[in-house]
Order: structure tokens, then C-alpha cells, then sequence
């Protein structure tokens, strides 16, 4: 588990080498250095005193706590936030353009009214490289992207909100999988049927179109079944009994497959989209048109939902 994690609860203001007692002094800081670190933000409020306290620009936090803090008419412009604590803070009619969090504790962190990109938070805790600790903190991160999905929705931005709703129901997912293994204190462990009942179709909306948002899994696994199936179509070829329907097709040679015959009866049993005029008699060749026919169907429903998803509000 990565040092972040192991200090990701560590709440003690003793941590951090300096404490901002006032605005004013926040202020002089950034107007010091662009790469800001190591301070506890002590005052209640961070607002806007004059013009020039109204955007704080390309500006790196490292290793700050905002906890516990109202902020609002800021607007953050290129702002990063690495290792950086925001609990219990509000956040109120900001804008957050083009900033990035990395490994940021939004315990119960309230958003109202704000322009907030929620793919700016896609690393709150970054999912590969610190997977053990995305498990133990998902309950965290669920709640946050609630509230952005909330906030986007009550802000009328659809694309932030299909975002949130992406992120939500990512760590959604793993969640499940907290209850499972890593169930908070005082907490029921989930039962391995509730686990596998919500689990799993979780995951396979999610590897599959992103849940319902994501063009690129549906093209990856769409290739990754298409080629599944001309393989076994190719090695399983004179097992189908194929024969011949209406017309008669020059490459077709039911005793020898080639590569153009198997491909054009794989997007024909995938897609429908071309007449093959392949027919199958015998029971594994109808088993295997039968599975790539379902294959074929899954698919469009989840094209269809992406489509939707992508050009309907």
C-alpha cells in the first residue's frame, strides 16, 4: 500500500509544517511560489476579499488540508491538488477549470452550485496503481460522486453529469467489494450471493460500454468476440455442416474453410449485417450460431444504450 494511503486519514495538523492562520496569509503564499505545500488551512472561510483574490491560476497544491473549509466565488483555473485533504470542507459556487486531483480525501465534502469537471477526479485515488486502496476508501469516493452528480444535475451540465454518473458507478463497483472483503467497522459483511448479484452485473456494464458511456469498450470487446468466434468458426468449419442457401457464393467450399468464407459467415452470425448464405445442420454448428447470434444481440442493446447515452440529454 503506497505512502499516500497510509497517511490518507491522518487528520493531526501537526503533520504539516505550517498553518495558514488568515486568508491574507494564504494569499502571500501563492503570490511566493506557484508550487505551494506542506500548510493546514486554518481559517473557516476562503472567499474572495478583493478582485484579485477571485482566481487563484496555475498553482500546485502538495500535501495541504483544506478541511473543514467553506469555499466559494473561487474559481480554480489549472490547478493541481496532490495528497491534499478537502473533509467535511464546502465547496459553493466555484469553477474548477482544467485542475487535477491526485490521491484527495473528500470525506462528506459538499458541492453546491459549482462548475466542477468530474473527470478532474478520475485519479482521486488512481485505480491501478493503488488498487488495495481504492477497495478500503470506495465508500468515500461513492458518496463524493454522488454529490458531484447531484451538483451537475442541479446545474443543468449533461456532460458533467453523465461523467459523474460514470465515476459513480465505477466506484459503485468497487465498493461491492469493500462490503465483501474490507467492511467498515461496526459494518455486516455482504453475503456471497448480494456480492455476486450486484458485483457482477456492475462489472460487465463496466467492461462492456463503460456503462453505457464508453465507445471505445464496446469496439474492444466487439473485436475481442469477433475474432473469438472467427477462430473457432475457421478450426470448426467442417463440423458445421454448412451448406449453401439461395445463391451460390465462389469462395464458399463447405469441406475447406478460407478466410474470406469464415469472415463473411462471422459478421453475418454477429451482425446481420451481410447475407453470408451459410447455413449450419449440424447441432454444434446451430450451438455456435446460436452463441454468436446472442453475442450479436448483447451487443447492439449496449450500442444502442451508448448511442442514447451520447446524443440524448
Amino acid at each position: 500500500m503506497s505512502k499516500e494511503i497510509k497517511e490518507f486519514w491522518n487528520l493531526d495538523s501537526e503533520q504539516f509544517k505550517r498553518v495558514i492562520e488568515s486568508q491574507e496569509e494564504f494569499y502571500k503564499l501563492l503570490d511566493v511560489s506557484d508550487d505551494v505545500k506542506d500548510f493546514v488551512y486554518w481559517p473557516k472561510e476562503l472567499k474572495p476579499n478583493s478582485k484579485r483574490q477571485y482566481k487563484i491560476e496555475n498553482k500546485t497544491f502538495t500535501n495541504c488540508s483544506f478541511a473543514i473549509t467553506e469555499i466559494e466565488d473561487i474559481i480554480f483555473q489549472n490547478c493541481k491538488f496532490y495528497n491534499c485533504k478537502f473533509n467535511h470542507a464546502k465547496i459553493k459556487e466555484c469553477r474548477f477549470h482544467d485542475c487535477n486531483f491526485k490521491y484527495v480525501n473528500m470525506f462528506k465534502v459538499a458541492v453546491k452550485k459549482t462548475y466542477v469537471e468530474p473527470n478532474s477526479f478520475r485519479n482521486i485515488i488512481p485505480n491501478i496503481r493503488d488498487f488495495r486502496g481504492c477497495l478500503k476508501n470506495a465508500n468515500m469516493c461513492v458518496t463524493f460522486f454522488q454529490e458531484i452528480l447531484d451538483n451537475s444535475k442541479d446545474e443543468g451540465q449533461p456532460e458533467h453529469t453523465k461523467q459523474a454518473d460514470y465515476h459513480f458507478r465505477k466506484w459503485k463497483g468497487l465498493n461491492y467489494i469493500q462490503k465483501r472483503l474490507f467492511p467498515e467497522k461496526d459494518s455486516r459483511r455482504t453475503t456471497n450471493w448480494t456480492f455476486i448479484k450486484k458485483f457482477i452485473p456492475n462489472m460487465l456494464l463496466y467492461f462492456f460500454t463503460g456503462y453505457g458511456y464508453k465507445i471505445p469498450n464496446f469496439l474492444i470487446v466487439f473485436l475481442l468476440g469477433f475474432s473469438f468466434f472467427f477462430y473457432n468458426n475457421y478450426h470448426n468449419w467442417v463440423n458445421y455442416g454448412l451448406v449453401q442457401k439461395d445463391l451460390k457464393i465462389e469462395s464458399f467450399n463447405a469441406e475447406l474453410p478460407n478466410f474470406s468464407s469464415t469472415f463473411y459467415y462471422t459478421l453475418d452470425s454477429t451482425t446481420k449485417l451481410v447475407d453470408s448464405q451459410f447455413q449450419a445442420t449440424t447441432e454444434l454448428g446451430m450451438v455456435w450460431l446460436t452463441a454468436q447470434s446472442l453475442f450479436g444481440f448483447f451487443l447492439l442493446s449496449a450500442l444502442l444504450t451508448i448511442i442514447i447515452n451520447k446524443f440524448v440529454r
